[in-house]
């Protein structure tokens, strides 16, 4: 322990042990007004019979748990809920994705990219020949030449051309 913490902790040991003796005590006193208060005065607090008639709701009916034959419950089956507790704008219907999503949805999500050619020519060029372009290439060209080769051809030398005309 630090020098510092010591004192700290020489401090701070007595006013919590305080502060849990008043909270201790305070909560005791609290109970002991409400049990005198009960005792003395009985019908205190409890509202008039047909006050509780008129503003009781309607016992809600249990819902009727089945167990499966099993005689186990799905550990991640949902609870059960009434159905005066579910709101009316909520649909519990399934909805079928075939019947709501665009065509070709049921292939999956995904984005599509397409990149042009970095300069007109370039799909009849040798990886010789477009490695020495990129010698003098800037580094716009050489990152548009990095893409289109790694989406075609995915030619090594050309993307390590590439890469190293974007490091300079």
């Amino acid at each position: 322990m630090g020098l510092l913490s010591v004192p700290l902790t020489l401090v701070r040991a007595p006013a919590r042990l305080t502060l849990r003796a008043w909270e201790f005590g305070l909560s005791t006193a609290a109970e002991a007004a409400r049990i005198g208060t009960e005792l003395l005065d009985p019908g205190r607090g409890t509202p008039p019979p047909d006050f509780a008639r008129r503003s009781a709701p309607a016992p809600a009916a249990e819902p009727e748990v089945v167990v499966p034959e099993s005689g186990y419950l799905a550990a991640d089956a949902p609870p059960a809920v009434a159905d005066e507790l579910i709101p009316d704008h909520v649909d519990e219907e399934p909805v079928l994705v075939a019947e709501v999503a665009e065509a070709g949805a049921e292939d999956g999500a995904g984005p599509e990219l397409t990149v042009d050619p970095p300069w007109d020519g370039y799909d009849q060029m040798t990886a010789a020949d477009i490695r020495d372009r990129l010698t003098a290439a800037t580094p716009a060209e050489a990152a548009t030449v990095e893409l289109y080769e790694a989406n075609g051809k995915s030619r090594r030398s050309v993307l390590d051309a590439a890469g190293r005309a974007l490091r300079q």
